[in-house]
């Protein structure tokens, strides 16, 4: 993560159409509901630029995927830098602290990357992460009995799904429950920081928690390398054998710095935009309860539909040309990968919810290619865990009518923040 100014010179600003000029991404009609204004941008300018955001907006699931595959061309460096350039008292504050974090994965698309994916992915590989499959189980239950006995309403967003990818994180990375709070308050303003548009003076205050986090992890990898345990942290130090040519303690740092955040906040938003889709169609829920569906294609049907990462950034080292449209060197690209997943070249009937669609996998929700999310299977088994542990506890379990939907304003993270249920 990059939180000062960019190294690389962005290109100017470029006249924008009509429907450019109407993107907006913070427009709260928008913030609501995305998919109108998506389909119309498909369908009309797949790649337009959008002044309101100063980025060139990419929407078909074709071009996507070859902007993925090509990291010469469109650089990843710039996956997790602010949208709203940080104030100079901002930066003063960042340059006199001691934070940092080196960019090694999302932003990472250097010829060291593929060391460093291999080395941090490592830990996190699938046969090792069905080993969490008991205690992902003994979570989501605990959290249901929670919800049931405060009933007979609940919030699956605060109650389950907020809470339990953020607990199985944290016992992958051996850090007591109690924190679960601190966490997710970094989790929310992290977003804000560097994907929202905050005030100078939101600024600030966002970049002393940023610092005050980064000592919270450092100070964690640090008691590691003193005490080992069963956990993440602790699992590189010993594939590291204090080999400074593998990783250093400064990238483990700043890894772990990230996983912190990347966790558990897509999951959180994953699970709850997936809930919130099958409540929505009784008849769905009620095949569920029943075990005539097919959980693992529902859920990628649901990454698909709603996806908790909407849009990911990339950085054109050249001029390109991109569905006929001449995209300038500097520029800032927003892929927009909720677009993508609706395309109908794509996929059949793309706005319609169909829990059995075929190829709903090929979806771009955690990405492709080089920088394809290593915690994908971790996700898919807590979402998958949830839904089960749901549909066998609360099998009368059913959506609040009426309620309107609470999305933190920015530009690439959309998850439900409330999620009112009754049984």
């Amino acid at each position: 993560m990059r939180l000062l100014e960019p190294t690389s010179k962005k290109a100017a600003p470029v006249a924008a159409t009509a429907l450019g000029v109407r993107f907006d991404p913070f427009d709260p009609e928008y913030q609501a509901d995305p998919y109108p204004r998506l389909a119309e941008v498909q369908e009309q300018e797949p790649v337009l630029y959008a002044p309101a955001i100063d980025s060139w907006i990419v929407t078909r699931h074709a071009t996507i995927r070859s902007v993925l595959k090509d990291t010469q061309r469109f650089s990843p460096s710039i996956a997790s830098d602010p949208l709203v350039p940080l104030c100079p008292m901002a930066r003063q504050r960042l340059a006199q602290s001691d934070f940092d974090v080196p960019g090694l994965l999302v932003n990472n698309g250097g010829a060291n990357h593929p060391q460093y994916r291999r080395f941090f992915g490592e830990p996190l590989k699938p046969q090792r992460t069905l080993a969490l499959k008991p205690f992902v189980i003994d979570t989501v239950d605990a959290q249901i009995d929670r919800m049931l006995a405060a009933g007979p309403t609940g919030d699956l967003a605060t109650g389950i799904t907020w809470d339990v990818p953020a607990l199985v994180l944290f016992r992958m990375l051996g850090i007591p429950d109690a924190d679960v709070p601190v966490v997710k308050d970094y989790a929310d303003s992290r977003v804000v920081m560097l994907w929202g548009r905050p005030t100078p003076e939101e600024q600030i205050r966002l970049t002393e928690g940023a610092i005050a986090f980064f000592h919270y992890t450092r100070d964690l990898v640090e008691h590691r390398l003193a005490e080992p345990r069963d956990d993440y942290p602790s699992d590189l130090i010993r594939q590291r054998d204090g080999d400074d040519a593998k990783a250093t303690i400064r990238d483990i740092v700043g890894v772990t710095f990230n996983l912190l955040f990347a966790g558990h906040e897509t999951t959180s938003s994953a699970s709850a935009n997936i809930l919130s889709a099958i409540l929505a169609r009784p008849a769905l829920w009620e095949r569920i309860v029943k075990g005539d569906i097919d959980l693992p294609r529902l859920v990628e049907e649901g990454l698909r539909f709603d996806p908790p990462v909407q849009a990911w950034r990339r950085l054109a080292t050249e001029a390109v040309e991109l569905d006929g449209v001449a995209i300038p060197a500097g520029a800032h690209l927003l892929l927009h990968f909720a677009a993508a997943n609706r395309d109908p070249a794509k996929f059949d009937d793309s706005q319609a919810f169909i829990p059995d669609r075929a190829n709903a996998a090929q979806h771009l929700s955690f990405g492709m290619g080089a920088h394809f999310c290593l915690g994908a299977p971790l996700a898919k088994l807590e979402i998958t865990t949830m839904i089960e542990r749901l549909a066998a506890k609360v099998p009368t379990l059913s959506a609040v009518p009426g309620q309107a939907g609470d999305y933190l304003p920015n530009t690439s993270f959309r998850g439900l923040r409330r999620l009112p249920v009754t049984w």
